[in-house]
């Protein structure tokens, strides 16, 4: 590659949301030898939420590739045994990404056809807990033995359970957000940049706002900008509610989740338009489920086999989708359709991917990075005062428990794109960095190759796009 001999070059980063894969995602060893970057130290800490915080999501394990998955994962039993004496108890929302468990327990309520009865000798119950307050009491007084969470929130639930003294463990990995949530907006609204000036509902100290704060932090905005955007935040007591106020013409933009986020698009016709999502911010929204300490101590043989269970859901869903969705589609008081259209937006994540992302194959675990990036930014904001660390809130003995079961697994991923990135693609962040170059020549100077790395680390986060540099 060979560059203008510019002492400065001032180059603008345009993030396309087009589906299709990032180049760094599948050609990091390259760039990163043609920019000759190492892993740099640490940022200093910014003022405010800034885009520092999120760096350990920059140095995040990337998706892994096809050719990787549960290979590597050593087979373990479980030091000690106990199930459960009576039904276990799951609470969750009205979420397709809960499918697995719904499909493998034959529905909500214990029954003589869920596997979980046939298989295990278990009797689960799934209980529906929509307001985020309220399944987060039912888990604390015991009254729900696993509970349902994204990654962000759980590093704020954790603080929250540690400052009364209790414990809890994330056991398992459900599924990627792919386009589940985002942010819809005016149609005349075309990046991030452009939010500046603009009403925006979101639910405060939910995924939608960790999502908001993340896609802020990677664009051109400056910290005055953020600082501005964020003071002309409505906040709603929930997604559904964030949508009815883009839909009511009372907002701009709302950061929302399915099947709220195509039903705001649809009720504004041409007017309005999905301006980002997870379909393109890949690795930034993930749910996981959460048990209560003293289950696992009890019955650690019952949560290994919920687990198991649950896994095993997702291939029947892949074996059977459409009696899945029928299944899901009464359990949750959906239509088939809805929950079809719900999981198009996420992917269920198999062993392979739980062993990637709890690091059970080497190397840092992307749940860390998730959950302890997180706990910065809702500390930040005044919100969590007890510091926890995502190591002492998971316990993946019991996928290390299955290991045999999924030898060989392989993680999937795209790795085509949908259609080739034109000059006419809308660019959902833009961005101007600055590379400095030796005087009258096109060395590249030291100093700039942290930006490079820096650069390419972000588009881990974002899978699904293409990377156009100008300058």
């Amino acid at each position: 590659m060979k560059l203008t001999p510019f002492a400065k070059l001032f180059i603008t980063v345009v993030i396309l949301g087009v589906l299709g894969y990032a180049g760094w995602h599948y050609k990091g060893a390259q760039i990163r030898q043609w920019a000759g970057a190492e892993n740099p130290a640490q940022q200093a800490q910014a003022t405010g939420v800034g885009s520092s915080d999120f760096d350990p999501l920059k140095n995040a394990p990337p998706d892994p590739s096809r050719g990787t998955g549960s290979t590597g994962v050593a087979d373990a039993t479980l030091a000690t045994g106990g199930k459960l004496g009576r039904t276990l108890v799951v609470g969750i929302n009205t979420w397709a990404g809960h499918s697995p468990g719904i499909v493998f327990n034959n529905g909500m309520d214990p029954n003589a056809g869920s596997a979980y009865r046939q298989k295990y000798g278990l009797d689960v119950k799934f209980v529906l807990l929509e307001d985020p307050a309220a399944k987060l009491a039912a888990f604390r007084n015991g009254n729900v033995d696993i509970m349902w969470d994204t990654v962000d929130n759980w590093a704020r639930e954790a603080s929250i359970l540690a400052e009364q003294g209790q414990k809890a463990k994330s056991v398992v990995m459900q599924d990627w957000s792919r386009g589940g949530d985002g942010i819809v907006s005016l149609a005349t609204i075309n990046s991030i940049e452009q939010l500046k000036g603009h009403k925006i509902a979101c639910t405060q100290f939910t995924p939608s706002h960790f999502l908001l704060l993340y896609l802020m932090s990677q664009s051109g905005l400056s910290s005055e900008d953020r600082a501005g955007v964020e003071k002309n935040i409505v906040f709603t007591q929930d997604a559904p509610a964030a949508a009815a106020m883009f839909k009511a013409r009372q907002v701009d933009a709302a950061v929302t989740w399915e099947p709220d986020l195509s039903g705001a698009v649809t009720a504004r016709g041409d007017d309005a338009h999905v301006l980002v999502s997870t379909t393109a911010a890949t690795n930034i929204i993930a749910d996981t489920l959460v048990a209560r300490q003293d289950l696992i101590d009890r019955a650690p043989d019952t949560v290994r086999d919920f687990v198991h269970g649950w896994l095993e859901g997702i291939e029947r869903i892949k074996q059977d989708p459409n009696n899945a969705y029928e299944l899901v589609a009464r359990a949750l008081k959906l239509d088939a359709d809805t929950v079809s259209g719900m999981l198009s937006g996420l992917k269920l994540t198999a062993y392979a991917d739980n062993a990637q992302f709890y690091g059970l194959t080497g190397g840092k675990p992307h749940y860390e990075t998730l959950f302890d990036t997180a706990f910065i930014i809702w500390r930040k904001k005044g919100l969590v005062t007890r510091s926890v660390e995502a190591k002492d809130w998971a316990d993946s003995r019991f996928l290390t428990a299955l290991a045999a079961d999924y030898r060989g697994q392989h993680v999937e991923e795209p790795t085509l794109a949908a259609k080739a990135p034109s000059a006419s693609d809308r660019a959902i962040i833009n961005k101007q960095i600055q590379i400095h170059f030796t005087p009258g020549s096109d060395e590249i100077m030291p100093g700039s190759y942290f930006v490079l790395d820096s650069l390419g680390e972000t588009m881990t986060s974002f899978g699904n796009t293409y990377l156009r540099v100008e300058g």
